[in-house]
């Protein structure tokens, strides 16, 4: 009867767990409601007739707002491109080819290495684009990165000028 007492007794405190955990496989990550820096683009992207395959680097870009155990963080990335782009083709919103790794620096010292790419936004936002990803190591492992960044040019570029440099800052909430 005490076997019988103390089984039901570890059902009791382990049952519980066992309803409210995560499914097997999900990771908990970070939502962040800030995302804001800039970008530099080497070699410049041509205004309409040459094309290049573009390396895009983003360094200590800010998220902030952050839950899910950290506040914010600091997003260093690399894009390489593997589809010849000018600006022309940025307006088009066509297969960018970009793709790359980054690292986020949370405010409790930990790191999220991040496999990502850069997607064409909704059809008419040339400027608003997808930021697809998934954790590969560290914090958040296996996490999937969602969310929507805008950039602007900086002034005569990708008109008179090749874009070199752009400004980001989120559409949506940055989800890692």
């Amino acid at each position: 009867m005490r076997k019988i007492a103390g089984v039901m007794l570890a059902a009791a405190f382990v049952l519980p767990v066992s309803l409210t955990a995560s499914p097997a496989g999900a990771v908990a990550g970070a939502t962040c409601k800030t995302f804001s820096g800039t970008a530099t683009v080497k070699p410049g992207l041509p205004a309409t007739k040459a094309l290049v395959k573009p390396v895009i680097a983003t360094k200590n870009a800010k998220l902030a707002g952050c839950t899910g155990g950290v506040t914010s963080g600091l997003f260093t990335g690399t894009l390489k491109g593997s589809v010849p782009q000018n600006c022309a083709g940025l307006a088009k919103q066509t297969n960018f080819g970009l793709k790359g790794t980054a690292t986020v620096v949370w405010n409790n010292k930990k790191t999220s290495t991040i496999s990502w790419s850069l997607t064409p936004g909704p059809k008419g936002k040339i400027t608003t684009v997808n930021l697809p990803g998934t954790v590969t190591a560290g914090m958040f492992k296996g996490s999937k990165m969602t969310g929507q960044v805008m950039f602007t040019f900086p002034k005569g570029q990708c008109g008179t000028t090749p874009l070199t440099s752009v400004t980001v800052k989120q559409v949506t909430k940055i989800v890692i």
